[in-house]
């Protein structure tokens, strides 16, 4: 039977391993006593966590059972790294990563920046810190999901590495106006940190035509496809995605 491999929070410095944070900023480990302050400034930064699946993050219960805080069990799930103005010391950013031990995965939970300080930054480092924890933890793959409210979120993504695998429609709900919450789309990056050789490809003659097509988009062509297929008796070279229909409108 194969040994399970696990991924085990250590210190922040630890799974840092030498990233330096923008210069304005220092981290830390999230604490017990600022979780109460924490969650009010989230409302106040970010009004529309009150609904999706980051509301969680205003829950007590949520830093009781689920996160990491310093010095408490280092077993829970969820790692949650604050941001502090190096001169002021005000809290001016939270970063919560989220690990699959079984799947040896990490992914960024929530990532919220105090207004005046987006853009200068912070964004970018926490999607290079997603991935560095990730690394010296013993991940195997990291995955970040990102709004597609703006563009900064996906621009940041992409400068880092990260590989858009996907666009998932209703993944979460949101508020995308003054009192009205909707279902919304989100994007998945994907950062692979093993070589290839721990990787399996998906055995080409399982996919469908619809899926060998998005595949050969998304990664190129399969060593196994063929130079020619055959569709519908036409030759096609196997790096042509198959027609798409436009997308029908989707209406709330």
């Amino acid at each position: 039977m194969l040994a399970m491999h696990t991924m085990q929070w250590r210190s922040l410095d630890e799974m840092m391993g030498g990233l330096r944070p923008p210069e304005n900023c220092c981290l830390e480990q999230l604490s017990r006593d600022s979780v109460v302050q924490v969650t009010a400034l989230l409302e106040k930064w970010y009004p529309d966590i009150r609904v999706g699946t980051e509301s969680r993050h205003l829950e007590p219960a949520f830093y009781e059972q689920c996160v990491c805080i310093q010095g408490e069990s280092p077993d829970r799930p969820v790692y949650a790294i604050l941001g502090r103005d190096r001169d002021t010391q005000e809290v001016i950013g939270l970063l919560t990563l989220e690990k699959n031990a079984r799947g040896l995965q990490l992914s960024a939970a929530m990532g919220a920046v105090e207004p005046s300080q987006r853009g200068l930054g912070l964004g970018q480092f926490g999607i290079s810190l997603l991935e560095q924890v990730g690394r010296n933890i013993g991940a195997e793959v990291v995955l970040y999901y990102s709004t597609l409210k703006m563009a900064r979120a996906q621009r940041n993504a992409e400068h880092r590495g990260f590989k858009l695998v996907g666009l998932v429609p209703a993944f979460d709900v949101d508020a995308i106006a003054p009192n009205t919450v909707k279902r919304v789309y989100e994007a998945i990056y994907a950062k692979v940190l093993v070589g290839p050789e721990k990787i399996h490809l998906p055995d080409w003659n399982a996919l469908i035509p619809t899926t060998r097509a998005l595949y050969t988009h998304l990664f190129g062509q399969h060593p196994a496809a063929a130079p020619l297929e055959h569709m519908n008796g036409v030759s096609v070279p196997a790096s042509t995605p198959a027609p798409v229909s436009a997308p029908e409108a989707l209406h709330g």
